[in-house]
C-alpha cells in the first residue's frame, strides 16, 4: 500500500510539474507574439513619460467631445458613434493604460491616475480644452472626477447610465469576485502574479468574450475581440481593484465595486452649471425568480440614484433610453446627448 501511494504521490507530481512547465511556455510564447497578434494601431501612441497612451481623433471644431469608456473596455468600442460624432465637432477615444493600444501603467491605477494620463496625453497631443466629456458605466465617475480635478478644462458632460457611488447593487448584479468572501479575495490578489507567470491570466483573457456592437462590422468585431483579449488588459484591472481593497481583503457593497473610485466621484463634487445630460438605461436584466426584486432596485436606479447625477448640475436633465446598461439598442441616443450638450456649450460662448 506505500509503494502505491508514493508511485501515485510522484506521478501526482510530474503532471504538476508538467502543468506548470505547459503553462510557463504558453505564456513565454505568448509574450513574443503578442505584438504580431495585435491589430494595427488605429490612433496615435501618445508619450506621456516613459510609456504611451493611445489617442484617437478626427473632426473638427470646438469644444472637443472626449469620449471614456466603460468597464475595461478599448477606446476602439466608441469607434462609429465616434465617427458620427465627429460630423459636428472634433471628437476623441483613447485606450486607458494597459488596455488597446496603450503601454501598461507602471504602477497599479487608480482614479487620480486615469484622469492624470488622459490630461497629459491631450495636453501632449495639442488637443485644447474645452472639452465635453461623455463616459458609460464607470466611465461616468471618471469623466465626473475629470472634471473635479482640471475644472477649467470641462464644459459638458454626458454621464452613460453612469455608476452611482451611492448605490447598493443586489447580489445577482455584483461581478463573481465581489460575491466572494475577502479571505478568497486576497488569495486571488495575492496568487495574480504567479497566476500571469504561468499563463492562467493569459488563457482567463483569451475566454473573455463581450458581444461587440450590434452595428460593428465582422472585422471591426474581429480587432475589437483581439484588444480586449489581451493579458495586459486583464492585468491591469485585476491590479487596479485588488491596490483599491487592500489586496482583496475589503469586500466592497457600494458604489461600482472600487473602493477608490467610489471615494474619489463621492468627493468630486457638483458641476456648477455646465450643460449635463444623464443618459439612463429604461431597460433592466431580471435573473428567474429575483423579477420583483430586480423591478423594485431599477425603480431605484431611475428615479433617485440617476437623479442624483442630474442635481450635479443646474443644468442637469435626465433622459430615460429604451435600452440596456450598454445601451447597445439605442446607440444613437449617446450621440444625440454630446450633440446637445456640445450646442449648448457654443451657445454659452455668444
Amino acid at each position: 500500500m506505500r509503494r502505491w501511494i508514493q508511485r501515485i504521490s510522484c506521478i501526482f507530481l510530474a503532471l504538476l510539474l508538467l502543468t506548470l512547465l505547459a503553462g510557463f511556455t504558453y505564456e513565454q510564447v505568448g509574450r513574443a507574439t503578442d505584438a504580431s497578434q495585435l491589430p494595427p494601431r488605429v490612433g496615435r501612441a501618445v508619450d506621456i513619460g516613459r510609456r504611451t497612451l493611445n489617442l484617437y481623433c478626427s473632426g473638427q471644431g470646438s469644444p472637443t467631445v472626449i469620449l471614456e469608456p466603460g468597464g475595461n473596455s478599448p477606446g476602439y468600442s466608441w469607434l462609429l458613434q465616434q465617427s458620427k460624432m465627429a460630423a459636428f465637432t472634433r471628437t476623441c477615444w483613447y485606450d486607458r493604460a494597459g488596455v488597446g493600444w496603450s503601454d501598461p501603467p507602471s504602477s497599479p491605477r487608480t482614479s487620480a491616475s486615469i484622469v492624470s494620463d488622459l490630461h497629459e496625453a491631450l495636453h501632449r497631443a495639442g488637443i485644447l480644452p474645452p472639452y465635453v466629456m461623455a463616459g458609460g458605466s464607470v466611465g461616468g465617475e471618471y469623466v465626473h472626477i475629470y472634471a473635479a480635478h482640471y475644472p477649467s478644462d470641462v464644459a459638458g458632460l454626458v454621464l452613460i447610465d453612469s455608476a452611482v457611488p451611492d448605490m447598493h447593487e443586489p447580489d445577482y448584479a455584483l461581478s463573481p469576485l465581489n460575491r466572494m468572501s475577502g479571505r478568497s479575495r486576497h488569495l486571488i490578489c495575492v496568487a495574480l502574479p504567479a497566476a500571469a507567470r504561468l499563463g492562467i491570466i493569459r488563457f482567463a483573457a483569451s475566454r473573455e468574450r463581450r458581444p461587440a456592437p450590434p452595428d460593428f462590422t465582422a472585422d471591426q468585431a474581429s480587432v475589437l475581440t483581439k484588444l480586449e483579449a489581451q493579458p495586459k488588459a486583464f492585468m491591469a484591472d485585476a491590479e487596479q481593484g485588488c491596490a483599491a481593497t487592500d489586496q482583496g481583503r475589503i469586500v466592497p457593497r457600494e458604489g461600482g465595486g472600487n473602493p477608490d473610485i467610489n471615494d474619489a466621484a463621492k468627493n468630486a463634487g457638483s458641476l456648477g452649471d455646465r450643460p449635463l445630460v444623464v443618459l439612463t438605461a429604461g431597460r433592466y436584466w431580471a435573473p428567474p425568480g429575483l423579477e420583483k426584486e430586480a423591478a423594485e432596485y431599477h425603480e431605484i436606479q431611475v428615479h433617485q440614484l440617476q437623479m442624483s447625477l442630474v442635481r450635479l448640475s443646474t443644468r442637469g436633465r435626465q433622459v430615460v433610453v429604451d435600452a440596456d446598461h450598454g445601451m447597445s439598442q439605442s446607440p444613437e441616443s449617446i450621440v444625440i446627448a454630446v450633440k446637445q450638450v456640445v450646442d449648448e456649450v457654443r451657445a454659452n460662448k455668444h
